[in-house]
């Protein structure tokens, strides 16, 4: 699919059943490398965790659309009012990236992380830190490829019900960062 095509604008709780939606459609992928009985959430639950959060100020999203069609998302927040909340003023948490698969390989999946990690310095974080499925081999080569380097051993995450692994990346400042400048007062 052609990137030019797409339109980026950030995400508020009004997004929140789209995000769910395309967020239950990536976990459903998960079931190549979760244990055979693992069952994902429910877009219900997902749908309430998006509304509770996307709307917050310390929460930062990015939508893009092609017409009415969602086609990927990002988020991120302080790692403080995350899952597994590290009390570092500096440390980020890359929340979500999910992008639909016509869209895979097309390059929107760089450039939303690319966004994502212009927001995190914007805010003044100085790292960030990401946990995704130990058995996520292509989202694993994804991150490592991007400057993401392992953090921890693979460990049972109880949330999701498979092993994932913690990522970090240290993020540094440059003057051309600012959010507000790119997407019009994030």
């Amino acid at each position: 699919m052609p990137r030019d095509e797409l339109t980026f604008r950030v995400g508020t709780s009004a997004d929140a059943p789209r995000c769910a939606a395309l967020l239950i459609e990536g976990f459903e992928t998960y079931r190549a490398f979760a244990p055979p009985n693992w069952t994902p959430p429910t877009i219900e639950e997902e749908t309430a965790n998006l509304v509770s959060r996307l709307d917050r100020p310390e929460v930062w999203a990015m939508l893009a659309e092609q017409g009415p069609e969602l086609a990927g998302y990002v988020a991120i927040m302080p790692a403080a009012a995350s899952y597994r909340a590290v009390p570092d003023p500096g440390l980020a948490h890359f929340w979500q990236l999910f992008v639909r698969p016509p869209w895979w390989g097309s390059g929107l999946a760089t450039r939303l992380h690319t966004e994502s990690i212009a927001a995190a310095r914007g805010r003044g974080y100085t790292a960030i830190r990401l946990f995704t499925p130990a058995g996520h081999e292509r989202a694993r080569r994804f991150y490592e490829r991007e400057g993401w380097s392992r953090f921890t051993a693979p460990f049972f995450d109880d949330r999701i019900g498979f092993d994932v692994v913690e990522y970090r990346a240290a993020l540094t400042h440059r003057p051309s960062d600012r959010v507000g400048d790119r997407l019009g007062g994030a």
